[in-house]
């Protein structure tokens, strides 16, 4: 896709990646992720660089027919010890909480959920995670407009570095603070 392409992100920055469909931007995406090799040349990253990662498609990660619960649980384990707090239970529930997911529905199967529910608990797992780097490919793709502006303003208080593809120019506009 790219001849010659060389570039560097500053911590901090917020890089939109923007272009008709079929340009390659999700083959860029998954190239910075370490799911494609480059033919030619090296991608590096930070010592300290921790990659979050939303992909456009991440229907595999729910052929699953684990629930809610037993999916979120192991991110909130790794976010638990890293917090030293020894109460899982509490996190993973407010996790799905604030992912609104009450009552039964946290004993769904994972593989029934919608895909925006999908997005939901993707989110919920890249909080759990705590990355310093995020890295979304068409994260507003099956999420309403409430959905959006609350991921806008997550996004918005997010301190770390945000590489992102999307179509929303409004989106764009309110979060790029450089363009691809």
């Amino acid at each position: 896709i790219f001849n010659n392409f060389s570039f560097s992100l500053e911590a901090g920055a917020r890089l939109a990646v923007i272009g008709e469909n079929g340009v390659g931007k999700t083959t860029f995406i998954k190239l910075l992720m370490g799911e494609l090799e480059p033919t030619k040349g090296r991608i590096k990253w930070a010592e300290k660089a921790k990659l979050g990662y939303y992909a456009q498609d991440h229907a595999a990660e729910f052929d699953s027919d684990v629930t809610l619960t037993d999916w979120i649980a192991d991110y909130a384990r790794v976010s638990a010890e890293a917090l030293g707090n020894a109460d899982v239970e509490t996190l993973m529930r407010g996790t799905l909480g604030r992912l609104l997911f009450s009552g039964d529905e946290v004993k769904k199967p994972v593989r029934v959920i919608s895909g925006g529910e999908q997005g939901r608990m993707i989110f919920g797992k890249l909080m759990l995670s705590r990355p310093n780097i995020l890295i979304m490919d068409e994260p507003t793709n099956h999420l309403d407009m409430e959905s959006i502006e609350s991921l806008n303003t997550g996004l918005d208080k997010f301190t770390g570095t945000l590489i992102f593809v999307s179509h929303d120019r409004e989106f764009v506009s309110s979060l790029a603070t450089h363009i691809l």
